[in-house]
């Protein structure tokens, strides 16, 4: 069985997930198996990151990254399913930023980023501002 990252190539991911729900079937099993879920509508963004610092180890972490170890993630709460005719469930995830445009839309993303980069300016400020009376 494929095995995908916590933050999987959208595509892929969901091609090895048809197969292997088409094998377990094949064999018998049943339908309720744990399958990838994909964001489809954000409810806000709350961080971003550069790197998964969890895969790099060693050498990786102490030298500077190279362009095939990044991968743009943001730390959404937003509503995930299987696809888009999916109920699906809120949930808070590391997702990629292609999966967000994908699957949310640019309009979407934009105004889910705008608002993260404004509480985020906001917040490193005020943060800033309390280090500063606090050295007084």
């Amino acid at each position: 069985a494929q095995v995908c990252a916590p933050h999987h190539v959208y595509p892929l991911c969901q091609k090895a997930a048809t197969a292997e729900r088409v094998a377990r079937l094949a064999d018998g099993g049943g339908d309720d198996a744990v399958v990838p879920t994909y964001c489809f509508e954000i409810k806000e963004v709350i961080g971003m990151r550069f790197a998964d610092h969890e895969r790099l180890v060693g050498k990786k972490r102490r030298n500077e990254l190279a362009a095939a170890e990044t991968s743009l993630c943001y730390l959404t709460r937003g509503k995930f399913g299987e696809d888009q005719n999916d109920d699906g469930f809120i949930d808070t995830r590391w997702v990629e930023l292609e999966e967000l445009y994908d699957n949310c839309g640019k309009q979407n993303l934009n105004r889910a980023l705008k608002a993260y980069r404004t509480a985020e300016k906001k917040a490193a400020d005020e943060a800033i501002v309390g280090f500063e009376e606090d050295d007084e």
